[in-house]
């Protein structure tokens, strides 16, 4: 427990402002170096847990190193970023669903995030222009995971309720970065992203420590 407070207190109160405040700096190398930390930080904790508990967690540790390549890769090019996102998915959704075994929950909540997507990519549409292919690519993948995180909820464990958390809110935070992308917001909305963002992930690594 110890260990998850730290690297929890260390990515939420260390690297998080650290990176906001580079990042208004124009100061990018070091923005992107603790936007990546943060990351890896909840990765250590899947890492851990691979190592010592359950390699099924290297799943999750992909998952998440992944993830934390395409936090430095968004700040150069939005297209790379979000392939390696992408292929964090993939590997998010290969975990979820070897906890919690596909049903009749997954297809409705997933459903229901995909109708939320549709409604914010379609009034957003004129501003999204060209880019519209690849964010509706990543949108219906965000969905699916999101669903499918949300849906371990009937595992009835602490684990899947720390995955349904974290599903919910790295769901709320993309769907924020989504908007902010597209029209200008005050720094507090900066702070939301990214604290819904890094809470999402550490929730994940924290799943497979917490049973």
């Amino acid at each position: 427990m110890l260990w998850i407070y730290a690297v929890c207190a260390l990515t939420l109160f260390v690297c998080l402002p650290f990176f906001l405040y580079y990042k208004k700096a124009l100061r990018l190398k070091l923005a992107v170096a603790f936007k990546v930390l943060g990351t890896l930080g909840a990765a250590s904790l899947a890492f851990t847990a691979a190592i010592r508990l359950d390699p099924h967690c290297w799943i999750c540790f992909s998952a998440l190193f992944l993830h934390a390549v395409a936090d430095g890769l968004l700040e150069y090019n939005l297209y790379i970023g979000a392939g390696m996102f992408l292929a964090g998915h993939i590997c998010y959704l290969s975990f979820f669903s070897s906890l919690v075994p596909v049903s009749g929950v997954h297809l409705i909540v997933t459903l229901c995030l995909l109708g939320i997507v549709a409604f914010f990519l379609w009034r957003w549409r004129k501003p999204i222009g060209k880019k519209m292919p690849l964010l509706a690519v990543y949108a219906v993948t965000l969905a699916v995971t999101a669903g499918f995180a949300i849906s371990c909820l009937t595992a009835h464990t602490l684990q899947g309720q720390l995955i349904a958390v974290g599903g919910a809110l790295f769901f709320l935070s993309d769907t924020m970065l989504l908007g902010r992308l597209l029209f200008s917001a005050s720094r507090a909305v900066d702070w939301a992203i990214m604290i819904t963002y890094y809470a999402a992930q550490l929730l994940f690594g924290a799943s497979c420590l917490l049973r």
